[in-house]
């Protein structure tokens, strides 16, 4: 939605601020420019937070950012813009991270093209939608506020937000990692081979209903899964 908003508030922007083609053009510019960002700084805060608490400071940032259609100016429409693009690009890596690391490796590559998929039409759709029915009585700057509920029911919904067991492992928190893969079917069992790691409790993760195991130490070092990989 918030990419997709973009070409819904640039036609009630310019008209309100009486911008040029080229000098509205700076919006999305500044925009895209804050996702790229976001991408970048999320992906390295969920591997030292987690990625459950990536995501929840993306949602923070959703309701902070929405102040951005209260915004006088164009200039500072672009800087709370910018503000905005670095949770809504932050996201994108750290939801399908997450995604990728609980999700059984048969179903994996599947679920999240569909998830892109769905997420890139869906987004689109409610956008399109919202504009059609809130612009006329509201204007532009509905879009933006728009923020605010999404980011409110995406912080309500947040315990049923599991943690990645690959990022649960790495930082030692093996209990937890049990607790969270015993509600996907799945388990955390001693492996002999790893007996001495640095840790001193090497684990390997493993489907309860495949004998199959894959090694991760490329990624996890002394952890082995099928369903990580």
């Amino acid at each position: 939605m918030k990419a997709s908003s973009l070409g819904f508030v640039i036609p009630g922007m310019r008209t309100e601020y009486g911008l040029s083609f080229s000098r509205a053009a700076v919006l999305p510019f500044v925009a895209l420019l804050g996702t790229t960002l976001g991408s970048l700084i999320w992906g390295s805060l969920a591997d030292i937070y987690g990625r459950r608490a990536a995501i929840l400071l993306a949602a923070v940032l959703f309701v902070g950012t929405s102040i951005c259609g209260a915004m006088p100016s164009f200039f500072w429409n672009i800087v709370m813009c910018f503000l905005m693009g670095l949770p809504a690009g932050g996201m994108l890596p750290v939801a399908n991270a997450l995604l990728a690391e609980i999700l059984p490796t048969k179903h994996r590559g599947w679920c999240l093209v569909l998830l892109a998929g769905i997420g890139t039409i869906g987004g689109y759709f409610a956008t399109s939608e919202s504009s059609a029915l809130l612009q006329p009585f509201f204007g532009w700057r509905i879009m933006w506020l728009l923020g605010f509920p999404t980011g409110i029911i995406l912080i309500a919904l947040s315990p049923l937000l599991p943690e990645s067991a690959r990022f649960l492992v790495q930082m030692g928190r093996f209990k937890e990692a049990e607790e969270m893969l015993a509600r996907y079917g799945s388990a955390i069992i001693q492996s002999p081979a790893n007996a001495k790691s640095k840790q001193g409790d090497a684990a390997a993760i493993t489907r309860n209903d495949t004998p199959t195991r894959s090694s991760l130490r490329p990624l996890l070092g002394s952890i082995q899964s099928p369903l990580l990989i």
